[in-house]
């Protein structure tokens, strides 16, 4: 058995750079030699550099759909690659059943890419700090640059891993892999934390390294240093599963991190060639020709503008809700409302209808094609939400109040906070769910939910290791979600549900 799992975690942590993993049953022994793959220091860093674009683009990418019907920021009725299995109200479990042909769209991209990221950057660390080798490119020693970014891949990747699975593999490049064992999300956390800090301790010894995000866009030392302190404070925050976890937080070690973070948005271009761009907004966005959205935006946002506004879409076909009133300008500016309804059917459930699109970010239904437009990786308003979250639990409510009242909570949307710990807690949920829709990585505002108990009864609070992972290892098949599994670790147990579900 050691030996078959030897087999299967190498084929799926480096299937990406070497070979395809199709038959796992079958060892491949015309797997190139690393010396061969990587003949020189270019190679290395082409390898180093496919895998710094591939994980941002990752993070702004497809599987991020499933977490925003999750968090009801997104609704629909449509049952391709199981979109509708995650919007459907009451909740159901994920489908995590190796025979699954949705499983690679939803729970195993997350898992086979981010674990692909981590080898890559392992690869490269093991040739730099084990090895011994010096990386020259073109004249240039970019041996501390490539260890710089490698440990800052590794970090990220790990650390969104373990926003995303209950538990994962740890692997260095002395690892065993014969004797690999699933470590929690906790520890998984803490190792990610541990590599964002070695590479923001590298970058801060040398002031030439700067991090390449794609072929036509790299950032400097500082806004590098930058970055990695601000995935670091978005990584700690997201980690809890319930609010009572939440309430373990160190919440002085996120506002140290905080406090030197990015002072402008990291909002890097996208090339115009699909291969860098948020296919989560692409999607997201789309416009049918009725004027309906493919992914509508669900009734909560409009709920959220106008405390009026149904909070379920009612289920008698005769009735319309009317436009939500509310003064916030964002309502007119971010969304549409149309009569059309696209796609949503009623035998599936009227009440996960809506009048609303998105209309923030929406680009004639192509946003992979044109270079320059916004990627929305991470915005300093989201920085301000985290700032203002830390600080209500480290330092009270006045102080959290003070953030957002010069936030564009306040600035775009005219909003004055109240002062409470439950006003405060109030006004994030709106600004995540309004100023961060479609404007961050995948999975912000499903993790902001869970960690305030406010999402709906039987929504997974995690994702399970994908079954074709389990199946190959032995291990037992398992899952989380199911509105009768409200009551089990990894399922939310709608104790605040926004929407009383």
């Amino acid at each position: 058995m050691k030996r078959l799992i030897y087999k299967i975690t190498l084929c799926i942590i480096s299937s990406a750079i070497f070979t395809s993993c199709e038959d796992l049953d079958v060892e491949n022994t015309n797997q190139p030699d690393l010396v061969q793959a990587l003949a020189s220091a270019d190679d290395v860093k082409s390898l180093l550099d496919g895998s710094t674009t591939n994980a941002f683009t990752h993070l702004i990418g497809f599987t991020g759909i499933y977490m925003n019907l999750m968090a009801d920021q997104t609704t629909t009725t449509n049952a391709y690659l199981s979109f509708w299995n995650f919007a459907d109200q009451p909740r159901v479990q994920i489908n995590n059943s190796s025979t699954n042909a949705d499983l690679g769209s939803h729970v195993g991209s997350n898992w086979s890419s981010l674990n692909n990221y981590i080898y890559s950057a392992n690869t490269v660390i093991d040739l730099i700090e084990f090895k011994g080798n010096t990386m020259i490119v073109d004249d240039v020693d970019k041996t501390q640059e490539m260890l710089a970014t490698a440990y800052f891949v590794k970090g990220l990747c790990q650390g969104y891993i373990s926003l995303l699975f209950d538990k994962a593999y740890i692997v260095n490049p002395d690892t065993d892999l014969a004797a690999l064992e699933f470590k929690t999300y906790k520890e998984l956390n803490d190792v990610a934390i541990q590599n964002l800090d070695t590479a923001i301790s590298l970058a801060q010894s040398d002031s030439s390294i700067s991090l390449k995000i794609h072929n036509a866009y790299t950032i400097d030392n500082a806004t590098f240093i930058k970055l990695a302190n601000s995935f670091a404070a978005k990584i700690l925050i997201n980690l809890p599963r319930t609010k009572a976890e939440a309430s373990t937080t160190d919440y002085n070690k996120v506002l140290t991190y905080v406090n030197k973070g990015i002072t402008e948005d990291f909002n890097p271009p996208t090339d115009g060639g699909y291969q860098f761009f948020n296919n989560m907004q692409d999607w997201s966005t789309y416009t049918l020709s009725d004027g309906a959205g493919y992914l509508p935006t669900d009734i909560k946002i409009a709920s959220l503008f106008d405390e009026t506004y149904p909070k379920d879409y009612p289920t008698d076909a005769s009735v319309t809700p009317e436009p939500a009133n509310s003064s916030d300008p964002r309502l007119d500016e971010y969304f549409e409302y149309v009569t059309a309804f696209g796609f949503l059917r009623e035998s599936r459930g009227r009440e996960l209808f809506t009048n609303y699109r998105h209309r923030r970010y929406f680009t004639n239904n192509d946003r992979g094609t044109d270079p320059g437009l916004s990627t929305d990786i991470f915005h300093t308003e989201e920085l301000d939400y985290i700032k203002a979250e830390a600080t209500l639990y480290a330092s009270g409510a006045g102080a959290a109040k003070t953030i957002l009242d010069n936030s564009v909570r306040f600035t775009k949307g005219g909003i004055t906070t109240g002062g409470t710990p439950e006003e405060i807690e109030k006004a994030l949920f709106y600004e995540y769910s309004i100023e961060l829709d479609l404007g961050s990585t995948i999975g912000t505002q499903w993790m902001f939910m869970r960690r305030h108990d406010l999402l709906q009864t039987g929504t997974p609070l995690q994702f399970p290791v994908p079954g074709t992972e389990l199946e190959i290892t032995g291990d037992q098949l398992y899952t989380f979600g199911g509105e009768s599994n409200g009551s089990q670790e990894g399922t939310a147990d709608g104790s605040n549900s926004w929407n009383g579900n």
